[in-house]
């Protein structure tokens, strides 16, 4: 597939990680709504922002192996006990964040959504990019950007207007039937308490995202 001069610079940035970067190109042509968001960012003369790139897998530490040899290092782990999941993030000084999740091996078997997805598609490609809002522009902006140019959104926006981290899922785009991936935007604001960008995760806005999911 070819891309836009615009999107083919963005991806061009991961060229020196070819995991990475093959990753990211399947991403993109597997994705349409994750195109049209590049199609949203060259319109309103926005940098395509990688907030954090999502890899399901049967085993967290043994997928961070190949991500810890290009330089992410481990920085926090969130626990999702009652809904049969976790995660844990790596950070690297370039790159967006890599967030890697695994059901637990004794999740109820409603709730091995993680498990399912890679027993169809692997542990090869991401699930999902998460994609951040340049500071200052409102998801409700991006939103209907993108429903002009066709993308469905099953859920709602997390996160109350001006806090800290609002997210949101885009209508899954389906393989044999199967929801394969996604498109997250994320809107990071500054934390009062601190005065930067809050770069974390809210477990029970990330959950809710993994239902989001799965939606038809």
């Amino acid at each position: 597939m070819t891309f836009s001069s615009f999107l083919q610079k963005s991806v061009d940035n991961f060229k020196s990680e070819k995991a990475v970067y093959d990753r990211v190109v399947t991403y993109f042509e597997k994705n349409t709504a994750a195109r049209k968001y590049a199609e949203v960012c060259e319109e309103k003369n926005w940098e395509i922002i990688y907030d954090h790139l999502t890899v399901r897998t049967y085993d967290v530490d043994k997928s961070a192996k190949e991500f810890e040899a290009m330089g992410f290092k481990l920085e926090e782990r969130i626990d999702y006990k009652n809904e049969g999941w976790y995660a844990k993030v790596y950070r690297h000084p370039v790159y967006g964040a890599m967030f890697i999740d695994q059901n637990y091996d004794d999740a109820p078997e409603a709730k091995k959504i993680i498990k399912v997805w890679v027993d169809k598609f692997t542990d090869t490609n991401f699930h999902h990019i998460a994609f951040r809002l340049p500071l200052g522009a409102e998801i409700e902006e991006a939103v209907e950007a993108l429903k002009k140019k066709g993308v469905e959104f099953p859920g709602s926006i997390t996160g109350q207007k001006g806090s800290k981290l609002r997210q949101i899922f885009s209508k899954a785009e389906f393989v044999d039937g199967v929801p394969y991936s996604v498109l997250e935007l994320a809107e990071r604001n500054k934390d009062p308490k601190t005065g930067k960008v809050y770069e974390g995760f809210i477990n029970e806005q990330a959950d809710s995202l993994m239902k989001d999911s799965i939606l038809k």
